[in-house]
C-alpha cells in the first residue's frame, strides 16, 4: 500500500484523516477471493472534499473486477435467478420500484418532459432490475455496462432499444438522451468526475442526470463503518451531501434536488437530480 494517501474523489494528497482500519472481511461482504490474512484496508475522510473512501493495495482486487468477475462473485453466475428474485419483491420491499417511482414523479412534474417520449439511458445497468421496472412507465430505454454477461441478460429479459458493452464513451456520438441514470455506480468508478462529463455530452437540451450513491454520515455517527455494506471494499468513495455537491459541480452540473433516504433494504443512500450549468 502506498505511503501517500490520495483521495479517491478529489485527488488531494495526505489531506485526509484515518477513520478505521479493516483487517478482515465483514461477514456480509461478498467474497472476492482475497487470500486469507491479506485483507486490509483503511477508511479515510477527506478534509478537502468531505468524501469518505477506502484505501488499499491496488493488487488486492483483480483488474477484471468489473468486467465479468464482479457479477460472477455476486451471484455465482446465477444472474437470471437473481433478477427474478429481486423483481418479485413488493413495492414496500423493493429499492428499485421505489427508485422508479421517484424518477417518474420527477419527470411527470417537469414541464420539459413527456413520459412517453423520454429517452432514458441507464449506466452500469447490472442485472437490469431497474430497467425492468422503468420499462413499465418509459418506452424508450437504453443501457450500457462493462460486463458482457449483464448486457446479454438485459437483452434477453427486457425490450431495450439498444444496449452497449463498455462505458459511456463506447456509446455512439449520435445517441443522446433526456434522462441518464447512475444507480449505485459512481462509488465503484476510479474517475467519477470524468464519467459524468462524458455523460453530459450525451444529454439532450434540458436533459437530466440522476445520481444515487451510498450515504456515509448516519453510519459514521453510529461508528458502524467497519460492518455496513455502504463501506464495503468495492466502494471507492462513500458520499455525503458535501462530497456529492463537489462531484456534481466538478462535472459541470448543478443540483436540482438532493435528498437522503433509508431504502427498504436498509441501505443508506443519497440521490440528486442534476442539469448542465
Amino acid at each position: 500500500m502506498s505511503d501517500q494517501v490520495v483521495c479517491n474523489l478529489c485527488g488531494s494528497i495526505d489531506k485526509s484523516e484515518k477513520i478505521s482500519e479493516v483487517r478482515s472481511k465483514p461477514d456480509l461482504e461478498t467474497d472476492y477471493g482475497i487470500e486469507k490474512g491479506k485483507y486490509f484496508r483503511i477508511i479515510y475522510h477527506c478534509l478537502e472534499c468531505s468524501a469518505y473512501f477506502n484505501h488499499y493495495s491496488p493488487t488486492l482486487l483483480p483488474e477484471s473486477f468489473y468486467s465479468g468477475f464482479y457479477n460472477s462473485s455476486i451471484d455465482s453466475g446465477k444472474l437470471i435467478e437473481r433478477f427474478k428474485r429481486i423483481t418479485s419483491l413488493s413495492f414496500e420491499e423493493s429499492d428499485n420500484k421505489q427508485r422508479v417511482k421517484r424518477i417518474v414523479e420527477f419527470l411527470t412534474t417537469s414541464e420539459n418532459f413527456k413520459l412517453d417520449a423520454v429517452d432514458l439511458l441507464d449506466v452500469g445497468t447490472g442485472t437490469g432490475v431497474f430497467l425492468h421496472e422503468a420499462k413499465k412507465f418509459i418506452n424508450n430505454i437504453y443501457c450500457v455496462d462493462p460486463d458482457p454477461h449483464s448486457i446479454k441478460l438485459v437483452k434477453e429479459l427486457i425490450a431495450v432499444n439498444n444496449a452497449w458493452v463498455g462505458s459511456v464513451e463506447n456509446i455512439p456520438t449520435d445517441f443522446n438522451f433526456d434522462f441518464i441514470s447512475f444507480n449505485k455506480v459512481l462509488e465503484h468508478v476510479e474517475d467519477p468526475i470524468n464519467l459524468l462529463k462524458n455523460a453530459v455530452s450525451h444529454l439532450k437540451e434540458n436533459g437530466v442526470i440522476y445520481i444515487e450513491l451510498p450515504y456515509s454520515d448516519f453510519i459514521i455517527s453510529e461508528e458502524k463503518q467497519k460492518v455496513r455494506a455502504e463501506f464495503f471494499i468495492e466502494h471507492l468513495v462513500i458520499y455525503n451531501r458535501n462530497s456529492l455537491e463537489y462531484l456534481i459541480k466538478k462535472a459541470g452540473l448543478f443540483n436540482l434536488h438532493m435528498d437522503v433516504i433509508i431504502e427498504p433494504s436498509g441501505k443508506h443512500s443519497i440521490f440528486a437530480f442534476c442539469k448542465v450549468q
